[in-house]
């Protein structure tokens, strides 16, 4: 005689099989929900976009090569990055009104890091460099809306600014300044340049050299840069 299965029993195994499958709808429901809002958040490079983020000071200004002297390096507090109230790590993103990229660059722990990169809206670079722990490091580049140089900055590891270089729309160099360090045989230079080359004003440190325009310098061309381009900067002596 076949055996009849118990009611009570099916509805014991099937009830709870019902209840997994629906929760594990709802949880893939919330998961999809939740990668979409995640998706909203970040360019297709995965950076996070300024507008999602804070900051301690409850601003936002990117300010990169702003500091020139040791005062503003001493009384400068970068500003912390905060994504959901926490200092955020990651890569960061800024887009104008018609979705061209403008800024991007890294954050860790909540403070600007590593390369950043500032564009014009026709994709050419604004401003370029590095750095670390909020504060502007190594070589830093501004440029002219067609790709040519406009201002160079070099800054030691905390943030103080060695050398700066001007430049003239035309490529020449228009004023140069370095601070007194070993790298710049430990001694100060500013030159002041027209656009065509002709040095207006030239200081050496411990050095009577004084060019005014018009006047002969052989000295102007030995201690200015020597190789166009290379990053090291060769600085003759």
């Amino acid at each position: 005689m076949a055996k009849v299965l118990n009611p009570d029993l099916f509805f014991n195994i099937i009830a709870p099989m019902k209840t997994i499958k629906y929760t594990l709808r709802l949880l893939a429901a919330v998961l999809i929900l939740f990668a979409m809002q995640s998706c909203g958040k970040r360019d297709d490079q995965g950076r996070l976009l300024t507008k999602y983020i804070t900051t301690t000071s409850g601003g936002l200004n990117f300010a990169p090569m702003i500091r020139s002297d040791s005062a503003s390096v001493k009384g400068f507090k970068p500003d912390t990055i905060l994504y959901d109230g926490k200092p955020y790590t990651g890569g960061l993103a800024q887009y104008d009104p018609a979705q061209k990229l403008i800024i991007a660059g890294y954050v860790k722990n909540g403070l600007m890091d590593s390369t950043w990169k500032f564009l014009y809206a026709s994709g050419g670079t604004r401003m370029e460099g590095k750095y670390k722990n909020g504060m502007d490091i190594g070589l830093w580049q501004s440029y002219y809306g067609y790709g040519k140089h406009k201002i160079t900055k070099l800054y030691d590891n905390f943030g103080y600014m060695l050398m700066r270089i001007e430049y003239y729309d035309n490529g020449r160099v228009k004023n140069y300044q370095n601070v007194k360090a070993p790298m710049f045989d430990n001694k100060e230079r500013s030159y002041d340049m027209d656009e065509h080359g002709a040095p207006i004003t030239v200081y050496v440190e411990d050095s009577v050299l004084m060019v005014k325009q018009g006047e002969k310098a052989e000295r102007v061309g030995k201690n200015v840069f020597q190789e166009a381009g290379k990053e090291h900067l060769n600085i003759a002596k």
